[in-house]
């Protein structure tokens, strides 16, 4: 069966109430935010127990795209592979 590779570069100016980020530490905090709470959030914490901005990864790139305020995409390509 063939795969449809897309590979794609671009920029978007996403809606912080509308993007979730998760979170990849195990430290005690919500698993999920919106940007509006992440940006609130210091960029990092010297004490590794407070939640901070580098412990959270954007939830979906394609959501931030599909919601976005403003945006562009540089390149797209398309695939095939058999």
């Amino acid at each position: 069966m063939s795969k449809i590779m897309v590979s794609a570069a671009g920029w978007c100016e996403a809606d912080p109430d509308k993007v979730r980020f998760q979170l990849v530490s195990k430290i005690e905090a919500p698993e999920y935010i919106t940007g509006t709470e992440w940006l609130k959030l210091p960029e990092y914490d010297e004490d590794e127990t407070k939640p901070c901005r580098d412990y959270y990864i954007l939830e979906c790139v394609g959501k931030a795209f599909d919601t976005a305020i403003d945006g562009e995409y540089n390149h797209v390509d398309i695939e095939v592979e058999e």
